[in-house]
């Protein structure tokens, strides 16, 4: 301990402060630099005078976001950096007597965490692939919740302008729909269109599934549907709204193509040979989980997630109750993977046999069926952290629960 001193940054877009401190806590220095090259050349410039052949140990909260620089900077200089879960800090913060902010303040207690806890953390790893998935995945998410949001608003527009003809498609978003609101926005522009001219178009953008049929039937709809003075309003909006979500749907499929390039790439690309996870899903898990050596056992990522209990037990009584912790995007992710692996097919098939009847056995044991649905998300964990583990596929036909329960398995398939 006295031969190191302890650097806790905490991180900011154009600038950084650093805290310097001893094994004993005692604050040696803090220093403010900019985020640049310079910048972290003036820090060092600060640090070498109080080095005095003392080792230096980095502490970042953020090193994969607004630390990013700074930690391939020191990586990249053959410095010890850590990565400080902010959890911990949290509690060093709660600690304090004082609960005033400031830069410095928080510099100082990420280097007492890092002093603190420093067994328990891992160093900085700068994993660009993984990097590059999770900033693709948060732009994919931004683009689904702005489609999100011009279905809302387009369908209340549709609804206001096309009452009649909207019933007459299965979803006013398929791509037919979609073609057919941007081409005649206003009912009235459908009035100087002759039922062959209109099939044609519906046959054209639906690859032969509509036709005279459907043409016919939209155009006595026309009638229905309601025409005031805001029709040219609303089919300004209406074209607009298509337009949009045309673009954002080519969007999403080149993002689709880089994402399949990226979990390729990345080493952890045997995660779509678990069924239920496909690209998408595939993406967000290895971009939450970044680094699967990080955990030391499945228990420790399912916490990581947020899906483990928490142990809430007191002398003899033991309890435990839902986390209310965790990553929220991998909780989210697993939850409904597991609720795809329960469901079944419009014929009444089971999607994964296997994991049915694993959750239809835990609700068998007295477990209410988001408790069971619980523990099928706890056990896909198990499969998730195997897998990424051993770098391997994985086969559901020779899991251990297959073979021992052949009889509920082949129950849940009848």
């Amino acid at each position: 301990m006295k031969t190191c001193l302890f650097v806790g940054v905490d991180t900011h877009k154009y600038s950084h402060t650093a805290a310097v401190l001893d094994g004993y806590f005692e604050v040696v220095a803090t220093i403010s630099f900019d985020n640049s090259t310079e910048g972290f050349n003036h820090l060092f410039d600060k640090l070498n005078k109080l080095v005095s052949r003392r080792d230096l140990v980095f502490g970042l909260e953020d090193s994969q976001g607004l630390g990013s620089f700074l930690a391939c900077y020191l990586i990249s200089k053959g410095h010890l950096a850590l990565e400080i879960n902010p959890v911990y800090t949290d509690r060093s913060r709660r600690r304090t007597v004082s609960r005033e902010k400031s830069d410095k303040r928080d510099a100082i207690v990420i280097a007492k965490t890092l002093i603190r806890e420093r067994a328990n953390l891992h160093p900085v790893r700068i994993e660009r692939n993984s990097i590059a998935l999770r900033e693709m995945v948060g732009y994919r998410q931004t683009l689904v919740n702005e489609s999100t949001r011009i279905k809302n608003r387009l369908h209340v527009a549709l609804f206001n302008q096309y009452k009649g003809v909207l019933g007459q498609f299965g979803s006013p978003f398929g791509k037919c729909a979609l073609a057919f609101f941007a081409r005649y926005p206003d009912p009235f522009l459908l009035k100087k269109v002759d039922p062959d001219t209109l099939s044609v178009f519906l046959k054209t953008h639906s690859k032969g599934r509509f036709g005279d049929k459907k043409a016919r039937a939209i155009l006595s709809s026309i009638d229905n549907s309601i025409a005031d003075s805001l029709t040219g309003t609303r089919a300004h909006i209406i074209e607009s709204h298509t337009k949009r979500l045309v673009q954002i749907d080519k969007e999403l499929k080149k993002i689709q193509e880089v994402l399949e390039e990226l979990v390729e790439a990345s080493s952890y690309g045997c995660l779509t040979s678990i069924p239920g996870i496909d690209t998408v899903t595939a993406s967000k898990i290895i971009s939450g989980v970044m680094d699967i050596a990080r955990f030391s056992s499945s228990s420790k990522l399912a916490r990581f997630c947020g899906i483990a209990p928490a142990e809430k037990s007191s002398g003899r009584k033991e309890k435990y109750e839902k986390s209310k912790y965790g990553n929220k995007s991998l909780y989210s992710t697993i939850y409904f993977m597991a609720l795809a692996h329960i469901s079944r097919t419009r014929d009444g098939r089971d999607k994964n046999p296997v994991s049915r009847a694993y959750y239809l056995k835990k609700i068998s044991e007295g477990k209410t069926k988001k408790e069971a649905l619980t523990c099928l998300a706890r056990r896909l964990v198990d499969l998730i952290y195997a897998v990424m583990r051993d770098r391997s596929i994985y086969n559901f036909s020779k899991s251990r629960f297959t073979k021992q329960n052949d009889s509920v398995i082949n129950t849940a398939v009848a």
